[in-house]
């Protein structure tokens, strides 16, 4: 590994000085930081930098400048900017590269070529060749080049690799790999992440957690041999490949044997390393760890202490866990889970070493080599290519249009082709036109759908998108973890569609919304609720979702009463179909994949309906002539007289899972939420609300409904037969797991 010299920049000068070497003799002042890529991972580095002695974060850094400057908000930081150049002006020493995979190489490559040090996030690129060409390019600068391969600063992995450089188990001679893990992508039908664009992306995405693993233990890979276990098709075209056993041999002499399996329903992640003396094991999902050796006593003795000594080592490292989660759970320390514990100290150990002048402990050079295991491991691949990405230009809107915002969902996709079907010309938003469903890409090449570029929180995007379509059905959710983020994005959102439409002069608009914006306890005072009533009068006692669907739909009738907005708003019930995934949360709390809580006993009729009953109902609203539905909302739930116990009952029967339905009076459920609440506060979580009953009372959906606006005004004939319902659900098994 190479030593590297962190170079100084002069803050308050808008030209670049020469590089200097840090001083480490005396106290230096803090190493300038900056994150480019303001993303899901973003907020665990803000978190640890903010934390980490002799740093200073100073900006955050993302294309999207809204995005940036949220994040900059929320962590306190000086400065929000959209383009890594403007990093110089700000004295930046070093940035964090978040951007996808993809971009890895070019927006490293720019920073150095800036004077700019940078620590990536796994993987450095997407080929070992690339990686050694920034090792070379920091090199000539004298600039630090580190990879966040967190995994190798796994708890468990680091008491693991402890034993091993002692020599307590002698000589590695093989190390096994099992790493079985669900993606929530696949559970969500979300093929777009661009771990599903080429078959060999998943091993580039997933595996170099163990292969980062398999450097310190075995070194370079030599030899290596990959077999398929599993394929399946996601999309017309999209091959992915679920399960994989590799093979190969390390520069050090060892073996190795791992098994890769993407999507799967039980979650198992082990490494272990068996040596001439003893072996280890570290249990990297639950962080436990394990230790076998050799003794000097008879054989029966021998096995007595390899069960004791396992038996004791694992009941260790559980009570550690525990009392880690007690502890954090009251406020009277950090975090300290596994996942936390290996960012924090990859990043410590990377501003460590280089604040102490010494090797980086995962450089470049070692990032490259971790990508040598992934292209042996993929190297085998017939790959048939990137995805297409349609860039045909959309033209003007054609007479009659309907046009769909939110239509690569779960609903949205079934809406497009519904209206193919039915002849109307129809728009689309997008955001990325890679790995389109296919309802939208058959439209989109052969020219009945055009495709259109248009965000939420940009008006001018909408209005262009917006402009010459008569109908617009408005599926985008929104969302977020705060308040103000549901108030920007979801009730924002909806206002700003609803002015563009005024703007544009569009005759109908549709907002689908969801009967979570009702209030269905058992003391509503109907037994069945008809469309007329309106959502929770009380949405202050309800979750940041149901309020923010509640707040848009008042938001959208005022605009109904004050400017004559012609809406309608559409609420779908509990909506099934294949491509969702079995653990809806209308059925109940799944505490596992497998294991369901009821909302209360589980033995009512629920509200189902399925996604292409919606979707048809959505084609039907758009081209329904005539004002009569103009500021009218309705329900959409099927007939079939089926209970949250019977639901999962029928789906354990259908799959062969061991799915479970665990009823609970809400009584229970709210004492045990008021249970953890206590411990909350107790620990100093001031943002801890006190646990609603009233929307513990609500998600049990007690009364029926009536739906009489689609069937009676639509002509809406849902599936009413539960037999037929669910076994419709579960029609594409391979996407159930």
């Amino acid at each position: 590994m190479s030593t590297v010299n962190l170079p100084t920049l002069a803050p308050q000068s808008s030209s670049r000085s020469a590089p200097v070497r840090l001083d480490t003799t005396s106290q230096p002042e803090p190493i300038r930081v900056a994150v480019v890529g303001a993303g899901y991972i973003a907020d665990y580095h803000l978190q640890i930098l903010t934390k980490t002695p002799g740093v200073e974060v100073v900006a955050v850094c993302d294309l999207d400048l809204e995005r940036a400057r949220s994040a900059q908000k929320t962590f306190g930081i000086a400065h929000g900017v959209a383009r890594p150049r403007e990093l110089v002006d700000l004295g930046i020493q070093v940035a964090h590269v978040l951007v996808p995979p993809e971009y890895h190489v070019d927006v490293a490559r720019d920073l150095l070529e800036q004077g700019i040090g940078v620590f990536v996030e796994k993987p450095l690129a997407l080929q070992g060749s690339a990686a050694r060409e920034l090792v070379e390019l920091a090199r000539e600068r004298g600039l630090p080049l580190g990879v966040n391969h967190n995994a190798r600063f796994h708890p468990a992995f680091a008491q693991l690799l402890e034993r091993v450089r002692r020599g307590d188990i002698g000589r590695v001679e093989h190390v096994q790999v099992t790493l079985s893990v669900p993606l929530r992508q696949l559970d969500a039908g979300d093929y777009s992440h661009w771990m599903f664009r080429r078959p060999a992306n998943i091993v580039f995405e997933q595996a170099p957690h163990p292969f980062s693993q398999l450097v310190e233990l075995v070194g370079e890979v030599r030899e290596s041999r990959t077999t398929l276990l599993g394929t399946r098709e996601l999309n017309p075209g999209q091959i992915f490949h679920d399960r994989w056993l590799f093979s190969a041999r390390g520069s050090k002499g060892a073996t190795v044997e791992a098994y890769l399996a993407f999507g799967q329903d039980f979650t198992r992640s082990t490494l272990q390393v068996l040596g001439s003396d003893g072996s280890v094991e570290a249990d990297l999902h639950h962080n436990h760890f394990s230790f076998e050796e050799k003794t000097p006593w008879l054989e029966f003795w021998n096995t007595f202490l390899a069960g004791w000594r396992r038996g004791r080592e694992l009941k260790r490292s559980a009570r550690r866990g525990a009392f880690y989660w007690f502890r954090q759970t009251l406020g009277l320390g950090g975090r300290e889970d596994a996942f936390y514990a290996g960012m924090r100290d990859s990043i410590g150990a990377f501003y460590g070493a280089l604040r102490a002048g010494q090797s980086l402990p995962v450089d470049g050079e070692t990032g490259a080599q971790v990508l040598d295991w992934c292209e042996a491991a993929v190297k085998e691949l017939t790959d048939p290519g990137a995805l297409e990405t349609i860039d045909r230009e959309p033209g003007d809107a054609r007479t009659g249009e309907v046009c769909v915002i939110g239509g690569t969902g779960f609903i949205g996709k079934r809406t497009v082709q519904g209206l193919r079907q039915a002849g109307l010309p129809v728009s689309c938003t997008v955001r990325r036109r890679h790995t389109l469903p296919p309802e939208i890409a058959q439209g989109a090449k052969s020219g009945d759908v055009r495709l259109l570029n248009a965000r939420l929180e940009d008006p001018d995007s909408l209005r262009a998108a917006i402009r010459g379509a008569k109908v617009v059905l408005h599926l985008a959710t929104g969302g977020g973890d705060t308040w103000q983020a549901v108030e920007r994005a979801m009730i924002g959102g909806t206002v700003a569609v609803a002015e563009a439409c005024l703007d544009e002069g569009v005759e109908r608009l549709v907002y689908v919304s969801s009967t979570a914006a009702l209030y269905m306890g058992p003391d509503c005072g109907e037994e069945t609720l008809s469309d007329a009533g309106g959502p929770d009068p009380r949405p202050e006692k309800r979750p940041l979702y149901a309020r923010g669907k509640i707040r848009a739909e008042e938001e959208l009738m005022r605009l109904h009463r004050e400017r004559g907005l012609r809406v309608t708003i559409v609420r779908p019930s509990v909506v099934l179909g294949p491509g969702t995934p079995m653990q809806h949360s209308g059925l109940g709390l799944w505490v596992r994949d497998n294991h369901c809580v009821g909302w209360g006993q589980g033995d009512r009729p629920l509200p189902l309906v399925l996604a292409d009953d919606v979707a048809d109902a959505l084609v039907r609203l758009a081209a329904h002539e005539g004002s009569d539905l103009d500021g009218k909302a309705m329900n959409l739930s099927s007939r079939s007289m089926v209970s949250a116990q019977e639901t999962v009952e029928y789906f354990r029967s259908a799959t062969g899972r061991a799915l479970n339905f665990h009823p609970r009076s809400m009584w229970l459920s709210q004492t045990m939420e008021i249970g953890k609440w206590i411990v909350k506060k107790v620990g100093g979580r001031r943002d801890a609300e006190f646990p609603s009953y009233r929307d513990l009372k609500s998600r049990s959906l007690y009364p029926g409904l009536a739906c009489e606006t689609a069937r009676n005004v639509l002509g809406w004939k849902p599936c009413d037969d539960p037999e037929e319902l669910l076994a419709r659900t579960l029609s594409e098994p391979s996407d159930q797991g």
